[in-house]
């Protein structure tokens, strides 16, 4: 049988913007502002995601943890407010790449 490997990639934006909303969505802490400058799987925890925001006014920065879960559910809730479709049935996981997130969506 066929299968399907879809690769969606969410640049630094959208990985904040999925991030920000997801947290107001679910009553957690909001990011703080600012700009994502990195992303980095925990070396010891795959699970463990660690997003370093710094804001480009005063230069302050903030490193966050977030499971790979939170991070997988942020960027398709993302998908669906841009109208891109992800089917229910598909596999889904986060990947990190040097500059940007990959929701791979596997049929």
């Amino acid at each position: 049988m066929p299968r399907e490997d879809r690769r969606i990639i969410f640049d630094y934006g959208e990985a904040y913007k999925a991030l920000y909303s997801l947290c107001v969505q679910k009553e957690r802490k909001k990011p703080p502002t600012g700009e994502i400058i990195s992303i980095r799987a925990d070396e010891k925890d795959e699970n463990v995601i660690y997003v370093t925001i710094e804001n480009p006014l005063d230069k302050t920065g903030a490193k966050i943890e977030y499971s790979r879960d939170f991070l997988a559910a942020a960027v398709m809730v993302y998908c669906r407010g841009c109208g891109v479709p992800l089917p229910k049935k598909a596999r889904k996981s986060v990947m990190i790449g040097e500059q940007d997130i990959i929701l791979r969506v596997e049929m």
